[in-house]
Parts: C-alpha cells; structure tokens; sequence
C-alpha cells in the first residue's frame, strides 16, 4: 500500500513538470511565431538597413587606406625632423669644439685670460 502511494505520488510530479514543460514550450512556439511574423512583415526595412550598412563599410574601408597612408606620412614627417635636429645639433656641437679651440688659441683670448688673471690677483 505504502509502495503504490510512493508511486503514485511520483507519477503526479511527473505530470506536473510535463504541464509545465508543454505550456512553456506552447509559450516559445507563440514568441517565435510573433518573432517571425515581424521579420515577414519588415524584411524590406531589414533590406534598407543592410545595403546602408554595407555602403557605410565599403565607405570605412576606403577611409581606413587613407587613413594609413596618412598616419604613415606623418610618422616619417615626425622621424625626419627629428633626424634634422640631431644631425644639426650635432654639426652645431662639433663647430662650436672648433671654435673654441681656434678661441682659446687666438690672441685676444691669451690677452684676456692674462688680464682676468692679473684683474684678479689683485682683487
């Protein structure tokens, strides 16, 4: 007695989730349906939309060439004027060693560093 009321308790759960099972898939059936009737219904906007995307890519893909190209120009703009200012840092650097040399050799240099050195032995 015991073990047919065990069963048939077990037999009413499973008819509870087969309910529910069934009334949420009559529900999904009726949301598909509704989900398919408004794609039927605008397919041509879906079609606007689509051509407009792709006119909006092909426009982006060409952009994206110039872009580069750009980006690439002004990368080498940048590379070069930097390779300009060190080089004539440089040359600027290496003349000034030259004239300072040629300076400290000159005359008015030894006759100025000789004053200096009087003016201030005296002070």
């Amino acid at each position: 007695m015991v073990f047919k009321a065990l069963i048939s308790i077990v037999f009413i759960a499973e008819l509870i989730i087969t309910f529910a099972v069934i009334t949420n898939l009559i529900r999904f059936d009726k949301r598909i349906i509704k989900a398919n009737e408004y794609i039927e219904n605008n397919k041509a906007k879906f079609a606007a939309i689509a051509e407009l995307m792709r006119k909006v890519s092909e426009q982006i893909f060409e952009l994206t060439g110039l872009y580069i190209d750009r980006l690439k120009d002004s990368g080498k703009n940048i590379l070069l004027k930097n390779a300009e200012s060190l080089i004539s840092g440089i040359l600027f650097w290496s003349i000034n060693i030259k004239l300072a040399k040629k300076f400290k050799k000159s005359k008015f240099f030894k006759t100025a560093q000789k004053g200096f050195a009087l003016i201030q032995n005296v002070i």
